[in-house]
């Protein structure tokens, strides 16, 4: 193995150990925060750490007209119907539970992109989706034998619905997503989700408890 391979594989693995903890640390977050607050911080935050990153880059911040629209869908699919979504699951369901249940996105992005994208469904790619179905299969299979109508099963239903939000969102980035700066709509689409989640609990939270 050569030190690019080296390189990548070792990016792979750090990425891999950072975002397996995010769910951890969600999880600890919740103790104090409700959902929507919570995932309305976490997204200002980004947003103003990517709103430095365009000023160092010398990248016009304000959107174009004809970008507003697009921003906004991407809002609401990823940050409102994906990590609010998922975030409010969480709740009443373990981190680890959580992390794979999420993903089952890249089967769904995978069917949707095959309808919507034309990225057809070869015979290696529905290998691959069945190979990941099983190990899911595996991970939470007891659980499947031992279902209950409870919390738990109603926040283990919220976050699969998340990540068909997440497919969606993938799936409208891949349509959209080539005429805009990356940066600049990212920023702007978790800008926009903060916003409405912030929106959304003033409306639904008596103000006692924000």
């Amino acid at each position: 193995m050569n030190m690019n391979q080296v390189r990548v594989v070792s990016m792979i693995a750090i990425i891999s150990i950072i975002w397996g903890y995010l769910w951890v640390t969600v999880k600890i977050g919740l103790e104090d925060f409700p959902p929507f607050l919570f995932s309305s911080f976490r997204l200002l935050i980004g947003a103003a750490v990517l709103v430095i990153v365009l000023l160092v880059k010398k990248v016009n911040i304000l959107p174009e007209k004809h970008e507003w629209k697009p921003f906004f869908i991407l809002a609401v699919l990823m940050c409102v119907g994906y990590y609010a979504l998922s975030t409010f699951g969480m709740q009443f369901v373990d981190s680890g539970v959580s992390s794979v249940l999420v993903y089952t996105m890249p089967i769904i992005v995978s069917v949707m992109a095959h309808f919507m994208l034309n990225e057809r469904l070869v015979m290696n790619k529905v290998i691959g989706l069945l190979i990941g179905a099983a190990g899911l299969v595996c991970i939470i299979g007891t659980k499947l034998f031992h279902l209950s109508f409870d919390l738990t099963l109603v926040g283990e239903a919220i976050i699969v619905v998340s990540a068909f939000f997440w497919a969606g969102a993938n799936i409208y980035t891949k349509k959209v997503g080539g005429a805009h700066h990356k940066i600049k709509m990212t920023m702007w689409q978790m800008l926009i989700g903060a916003v409405l989640l912030f929106v959304l609990l003033q409306v639904n939270m008596p103000r006692s408890q924000i």
